[in-house]
């Protein structure tokens, strides 16, 4: 039982390490390592093997030839005297050979064995073969290889009157490829093992740095967006560590961007509730509360819920911004100059109240293609917020230039300016640049944030120049054909 509980693990953990990059970087290695080094061994074993035969073979036909040679010179057939003195020469010959010497007539029996057994009749092709004239060979391949030779003997006329046969068993020779095959195989093992070493050394040194990436991910995955990696050196390994860095960086600017939007529109929110409970518990716990009062507390109220109102309203814009998809209804060839003056027209009053003059010039007439709704809002953005940051009697310009490919709008006031530590924060959901005026302004903070929105749907881009007591220039580029 206690086997079976063991054993899925162990599979587990067999697969887990198969399935790693270190192991199949390890397997790759290997096989492109040693597998050639097997193919070798296979090549040059049938080459020695090959080219041992060659050298035995030829070396057994010459030795059968010059026997031939010889006892046709001494007569053997008709000289008994010379025969008796060279059958010891044959004999001695074959041993020294390892092989076994026939010699037989012109019928193919046997005159002379080197293991002593005469009187025998030849019918293998080689000795026939030898008796038709042809020197001939034949090799027969198995656990050890036998190798036959052949040639004829001729008189002085040329006539054949018999054939001398050589049989030699390559024993030998496979102890000779057997010694070779393994000094190639203990070769291949060494070499085996240092490469095995060595790949498991770079695998290590290559994915101890994926490693700590993956590690890494794991933490940023589990919520821990403080985590980073530090790699050292260059390649692709570090440009991977750099981007999961900056990955990581955006991740938690995104998730602190969100802990202070939610407590940003907490605070928007509350402030309004807050003044509203007020007044109303007022009025609630105040008897013979007279009618003018009750206006009053009232219209306050009244001015709280459009407050919260258009802070909902602007959320509910943004949100819809921020849409992956948000559609936009273009208008081909839409003029800026009729929008810009709708902006202005609709804005005056507001400067009309504090005396600021609201001027609007345009050098050219400019078509663009862009969606009339979002651009409105977007402008209207920027110029009310020109209108509201700048003094009393102050002057607030519209320009609208262009050239082959854009539009720009250029918003310029000289009012009480945004310091340049705060240019970076302008564009952020809820904040304000003049923190002492936020409430008198009756301002969201949400505004530059959906103007930024749509003119980047729009592809464009909006600029911001500013000094402290010294105005602002905000710059629109809006591109003229999508």
């Amino acid at each position: 039982m206690e086997r079976q509980r063991r054993e899925p693990k162990f599979f587990k953990w067999i697969g887990y390490v198969l399935s790693t990059l270190r192991f199949k970087l390890f397997l790759s290695y290997i096989l492109i390592s040693i597998l050639p080094l097997f193919i070798l061994w296979a090549i040059v074993s049938v080459t020695v093997d090959n080219h041992i035969l060659e050298l035995r073979l030829s070396e057994q036909r010459s030795m059968t030839s010059q026997t031939a040679i010889t006892l046709r010179e001494i007569n053997y057939f008709d000289n008994l005297v010379m025969r008796s003195l060279h059958d010891v020469s044959l004999d001695r010959d074959a041993r020294a050979f390892s092989a076994r010497i026939f010699v037989a007539d012109s019928d193919g029996v046997v005159v002379h064995d080197s293991d002593g057994a005469p009187g025998t009749l030849l019918t293998h092709p080689t000795i026939l073969s030898a008796l038709d004239g042809e020197i001939s060979y034949s090799v027969t391949e198995g656990s050890d290889t036998l190798i036959q030779t052949a040639a004829p003997i001729t008189d002085g006329y040329g006539s054949i009157v018999g054939a001398v046969m050589l049989v030699h068993t390559m024993v030998d020779a496979g102890g000779i490829i057997a010694g070779i095959t393994d000094q190639i195989l203990l070769l291949i093992a060494a070499i085996a093992a240092t490469v095995a070493l060595l790949v498991f050394l770079i695998a290590s040194w290559l994915l101890n740095p994926l490693k700590n990436v993956s590690a890494a991910v794991k933490k940023v995955s589990e919520g821990h967006l403080n985590q980073r990696v530090w790699l050292e050196g260059r390649g692709e390994i570090y440009e991977l560590g750099v981007a999961f860095n900056n990955m990581a960086h955006r991740l938690s600017q995104t998730e602190s961007a969100r802990q202070e939007f939610v407590s940003n529109v907490s605070h928007e929110l509350k402030t309004p509730l807050s003044s509203i409970k007020v007044l109303s518990e007022s009025l609630i716990l105040q008897d013979d509360v007279e009618p003018d009062t009750y206006k009053e507390f009232l219209g306050d109220i009244d001015s709280e819920v459009d407050r919260m109102t258009d802070i909902i309203n602007e959320l509910l814009t943004l949100v819809r911004m921020d849409e992956t998809e948000l559609p936009l209804n273009i208008n081909h060839g839409m003029c800026l100059n009729i929008l810009l003056v709708d902006v202005v027209k609709r804005l005056r009053p507001l400067a009309d109240k504090r005396a600021i003059t609201l001027e609007f010039v345009a050098e050219h007439q400019a078509n663009i293609d862009g969606d009339e709704m979002k651009l409105n809002l977007a402008i209207s953005n920027v110029v009310e917020n020109a209108i509201k940051y700048s003094l009393d009697g102050g002057h607030v310009k519209v320009l609208l230039t262009m050239d082959s490919r854009n539009a720009f709008v250029t918003v310029t006031d000289n009012g009480v300016g945004i310091d340049e530590d705060d240019h970076a924060k302008i564009f952020t959901r809820f904040y304000r640049a003049d923190k002492g005026r936020d409430r008198e302004t009756g301002g969201t903070g949400l505004g530059l944030a959906i103007t930024h929105k749509a003119i980047m749907l729009h592809n464009g881009s909006i600029k911001l120049a500013s000094k402290l007591d010294e105005g602002s220039v905000f710059e629109i580029r809006i591109p003229r054909t999508r």
